[in-house]
């Protein structure tokens, strides 16, 4: 694993963005008198998609290389690459943990075989108990990471 792995997951240059903010620069709403007490904001309050439109930021997550390690270790142990990225990865850190969340959602760590062969989801996060993973998981039985295809039945 690359010792910047960090770095190059969250750290591109953010596009859009190029406008000023109409919360700050738009027409005030009164004008503005010091002897008054207002309570009131002297702007109207706009969403961020009316603040900036079709310019707004965009992610500047670069999963694809996160990705690409974890498909590298498909046959290896998980307590390997888990520790690995542990040491590469600082969980105390906001970026770390962001990477880890990533990480989390890739790879299936808590499943069973069914009777059929094929992986199931034991996860209850997000109410899939029992569906077939389509991905990777960890092996329950020998720990390994593995990928599963999505199956097509034929009618």
């Amino acid at each position: 694993m690359r010792g910047d792995m960090a770095k190059v997951v969250t750290e591109r240059p953010r596009r859009g963005h190029a406008e000023k903010s109409k919360k700050t620069t738009g027409r005030p709403i009164r004008r503005y008198d010091p002897d008054a007490d207002y309570d009131e904001p002297m702007r109207l309050p706009i969403s961020r998609g009316r603040q900036y439109g079709w310019n707004a930021k965009e992610f500047s997550d670069l999963i694809n290389p996160l990705k690409r390690y974890l498909r590298s270790c498909i046959g290896r142990p998980w307590n390997k690459v888990h520790g690995e990225l542990s040491q590469k990865l600082d969980r105390r850190s906001v970026s770390g943990s962001h990477i880890w969340d990533h990480v989390m959602w890739e790879i299936e760590t808590h499943c069973y075989i069914g009777p059929d062969g094929r992986a199931y989801s034991n996860n209850r996060r997000f109410r899939l108990s029992g569906s077939p993973i389509v991905g990777l998981y960890v092996h329950p039985r020998t720990g390994l990471v593995r990928e599963q295809t999505r199956r097509f039945d034929r009618r």
